[in-house]
């Protein structure tokens, strides 16, 4: 008999949008697997930098840098001299044990997970939360044992065949909301864990102007930054005599949700997957410049079936804005139609599809014959 412990690496961050995801896989596997020992591989510069060592998670931090959007002279600094001595820094953090398998979930710290595990002979599994595929997933997913998909619609964008559409995970106290309406209505604003300039912007001045119309609703509005800015767009609500909340960073999402009639946002990955759990209708404003214009492939997803609608930031102002907001908010039977759309559509079994494709490392069977 032996003592090997089955372990899972997962590769990759940046952004709340490859981080959570990573964290809700985490924390399902070690709920299913007792003995399952977790690590992770990220970027110094990235939010797992500060996110994981305060949860007391297992973390490899890389002197890394992005690739997409920078110079010729940057790219050959990240591909000729960090990532050698990320993927070697990574081979000596396995030295003593390689993991069962690592999952690789974006970002550019995830290149470098994957790379060493092909060098080290560890299975790779790729998972893709957007609905269109990003560049370290699309380069490296032949590599791979299996690809999770976030979103059905990214297996058009893949040449591979062993994708398998599994949804993102959704945290238990979210997927418990279920949308409904209030007496007088609340709108919800969330730009993402980086705030949204835009938002921030147009969407209070277009509140103000609904309030001069002699609208009645309130605001619940997730600004990012910093204290000036939320102290700013506080003071546009509260000189304007709207009922609103402002808050930097929201601590409890659930009761975030819960209050919303309509939820203007950005079209991250996990915004999308638990707008779409709670049944909340949306309007979404993708971040122009996300690469692979992933954003709005996932604003697209719901709003294709109705579930909610898709606003391009090029052809929105303060004005145009107040005026969709006002079509929307108010229009209880529209809201109801986006919410029904809406949770239509829920995966309530993401984390069951996730450990599904995880099983073949990890089922009982198989850590069964680890030990022998």
């Amino acid at each position: 008999m032996s003592n090997i412990t089955p372990r899972l690496c997962i590769a990759g961050g940046g952004t709340g949008g490859h981080v959570m995801p990573a964290l809700a896989l985490a924390d399902a596997a070690r709920e299913r697997w007792n003995e399952l020992q977790v690590s992770f591989i990220g970027a110094e510069r990235g939010l797992e930098a500060k996110l994981l060592p305060e949860r007391g998670e297992d973390v490899l931090l890389l002197k890394m840098h992005a690739v997409q959007g920078v110079g010729f002279m940057h790219k050959l600094r990240v591909l000729l001299w960090e990532m050698p001595h990320a993927v070697y820094s990574i081979y000596k953090y396995w030295k003593k044990q390689r993991p069962t398998v690592l999952v690789g979930v974006g970002g550019y710290a995830s290149a470098t997970g994957v790379i060493a595990a092909i060098i080290s002979r560890v299975p790779v599994v790729l998972y893709e939360q957007n609905a269109v595929p990003g560049l370290v997933n699309r380069t490296l997913a032949r590599f791979s044992k299996r690809i999770m998909l976030g979103f059905a619609e990214a297996q058009a964008h893949s040449k591979e065949t062993q994708t398998v559409h599994t949804g993102n995970i959704v945290r238990t106290d979210i997927a418990n909301i279920q949308w409904q309406q209030h007496t007088p209505p609340c709108l919800l604003v969330l730009g993402g864990s980086q705030g949204a300039r835009f938002l921030n912007q147009n969407i209070p001045q277009a509140c103000v102007s609904l309030h001069e119309q002699g609208k009645d609703f309130s605001v619940t509005h997730v600004c990012g930054g910093d204290e000036k800015q939320r102290a700013d767009i506080a003071k546009v609500y509260q000189q304007a005599g709207i009922t609103a909340e402002v808050m930097i960073f929201c601590t409890n999402m659930p009761d975030f949700y819960n209050r919303g009639d309509l939820m203007i946002a950005r079209a991250g990955a996990m915004t999308v997957a638990e707008a779409n759990m709670v049944g909340l209708p949306c309007i979404f404003i993708p971040l122009p410049h996300a690469a692979d214009q992933h954003q709005t492939f996932n604003a697209r997803s719901l709003s294709n079936q109705g579930a909610a609608l898709l606003a391009e930031q090029s052809e929105h102002n303060r004005n145009t804005l107040a005026q969709l907001i006002a079509d929307t908010l108010f229009d209880t039977e529209q809201l109801q139609t986006m919410h029904k759309a809406s949770y239509l559509m829920r995966i309530e079994d993401a984390k069951e599809r996730q450990l599904g494709v995880l099983e073949e490392w990890f089922g009982k069977d198989t850590l069964k014959e680890a030990n022998l």
